[in-house]
């Protein structure tokens, strides 16, 4: 949402209030019996704008928040993506370093889903793959069927894949059934949107989006209420207005004499 039209949705949230409070200062026309009803017109219209007005701006307010994180800071954000090797990675990476923002494509690993297997051959894998390439530096198996490994850059993720490939089905007989390639794009943070579109628009999945403007926005969320509390909270100023308004003149009296008191003393 623009700042437009958040002003625009206040605007239109003080008029609903501005009517709740003119119908609070008719109850002495109307009559004292019809203040419940008052009441219960001051909580609904307050509901109402709740659910139009508030809860629209109160679910952006995050957005705000990574906004204003991004233009102190300016820092980079750090976009992880799950690739097939069916995919061209070569023409996947050089469009990427193409795009305005992109500061780095680096491959951090490959994962394998494939067969289960025993606790026994769990333990085989992990004390041989260190030797079935160099380049493979960290990893984590489980018996499930899923292997993570991460390897040191400049190796061809397709071909530690190929490698991991022939060497579980020789000696264990594993069968590998898919591998992704992981990568990480390093992109300046107002341009994570962009990039972002782009890979969505290539099929291309992402796992994740890392850094100091998304973890404002998700700080600022799990520090949030829920929009259903802010809506109930706007019926509340709703029946707080009205209720202000019907005893207008007497808290006006009760406010004169206090300050009457202030003044004597």
């Amino acid at each position: 949402m623009d700042i437009l039209s958040a002003i625009i949705y206040i605007i239109l949230f003080l008029v609903l209030m501005i009517f709740v409070f003119s119908m609070g200062l008719l109850t002495p026309i109307i009559g004292k019996k019809d203040i419940i009803s008052v009441l219960v017109i001051g909580f609904v219209v307050g509901l109402v704008g709740g659910v139009f007005f508030v809860s629209p701006i109160y679910q952006d307010i995050p957005y705000v928040a990574g906004s204003i994180q991004e233009v102190i800071n300016g820092d980079n954000e750090t976009i992880e993506v799950e690739v097939s090797p069916v995919f061209n990675q070569t023409k996947i990476v050089s469009e990427l370093k193409q795009k305005e923002g992109v500061m780095s494509v680096s491959n951090k690993g490959v994962v394998l889903q494939t067969d289960p297997f025993s606790d026994e051959r769990k333990a085989i894998i992990e004390e041989k793959i260190p030797y079935i390439d160099n380049n493979f530096n960290k990893f984590l198996v489980d018996k499930k069927g899923i292997m993570a490994i991460n390897f040191t850059q400049g190796l061809d993720p397709n071909q530690a894949i190929n490698t991991l490939k022939e060497w579980l089905m020789y000696s264990s007989e594993i069968n590998v059934k898919y591998g992704l390639i992981n990568m990480n794009i390093n992109v300046k943070s107002y341009n994570v949107d962009e990039v972002t579109k782009y890979l969505n628009s290539e099929n291309i999945v992402v796992k994740s989006v890392e850094g100091p403007v998304h973890n404002a926005i998700n700080d600022t969320k799990n520090s949030m209420l829920d929009s259903n509390s802010i809506i109930f909270l706007s019926g509340i100023i709703g029946l707080i207005v009205a209720l202000i308004s019907i005893f207008l003149d007497k808290i006006t009296a009760t406010i004169r004499k206090f300050i009457i008191k202030i003044r004597n003393r």
